[in-house]
């Protein structure tokens, strides 16, 4: 057991998970993205973000933070645009490559959850605004966080980890409120910090199983 900051009682194992997280989220946080062409950025915001009076477009700042930043948390009820927010952030992000191929994935804890994920961004794609070679370079095609990171019945340890990171340049994980303390500090060592990852969720849905309520914690803090 450790006892830290004399009121908070930890079994071992669980307070190194968070410290490892603890240093995983630091660095990431505050990365700025580099190269970030700003004025292609801010067309394509005015583009798939239509205007709407003086009021603040929250969907339209996650995309430019999502953008000029490495890592980005988007949550938010049922309804509230996160999917269509997300496909937004890939066309911008594919803009910011200038024909360069970007490796892109999606990912959710479950296979129910993936294919949920994959239909929802098919139907953005073909609502916004997007050229056919744009949409075209959307990936719809998630899979689950057990598959990406290489679990395998006879190992502890995923494929993929800090010593053998994905290679990809930008990762969309849905459904995070459903991440455990484990699975989340492990997919966290496992994508560069260099690689934009942005993590949608509902704080207040689909709960995890393991313990740890990783993605209330980030929202609240």
């Amino acid at each position: 057991l450790i006892l830290d900051h004399s009121d908070r009682l930890y079994l071992s194992r669980y307070w190194h998970l968070e410290q490892d997280l603890l240093h995983s989220l630091r660095q990431r946080l505050g990365v700025w993205a580099p190269g970030v062409d700003t004025g292609l950025l801010q067309a394509g915001l005015l583009r798939l973000f239509p205007g709407q009076g003086h009021e603040l477009d929250r969907q339209q700042l996650a995309a430019a933070l999502a953008v000029l930043r490495t890592f980005c948390v988007i949550t938010g009820g049922p309804g509230t645009g996160k999917t269509r927010t997300v496909t937004a952030i890939l066309a911008l992000l594919l803009e910011q490559a200038k024909g360069r191929p970007l490796r892109l994935a999606l990912a959710a804890p479950t296979g129910k959850a993936a294919a949920r994920l994959s239909e929802s961004i098919a139907v953005a794609r073909e609502q916004l605004p997007l050229s056919t070679e744009l949409a075209a370079a959307i990936t719809t095609q998630a899979m689950t966080l057990h598959r990406l990171l290489g679990f395998r019945p006879d190992r502890v340890e995923p494929r993929h980890g800090a010593d053998h990171p994905l290679r990809l340049d930008v990762l969309v994980v849905d459904e995070v409120s459903m991440l455990d303390l484990l699975l989340f500090n492990t997919l966290l060592k496992a994508v560069d910090p260099a690689a934009h990852l942005l993590l949608v969720g509902d704080a207040d849905q689909l709960p995890s199983v393991g313990a740890g309520n990783v993605l209330g914690d980030l929202i609240v803090s």
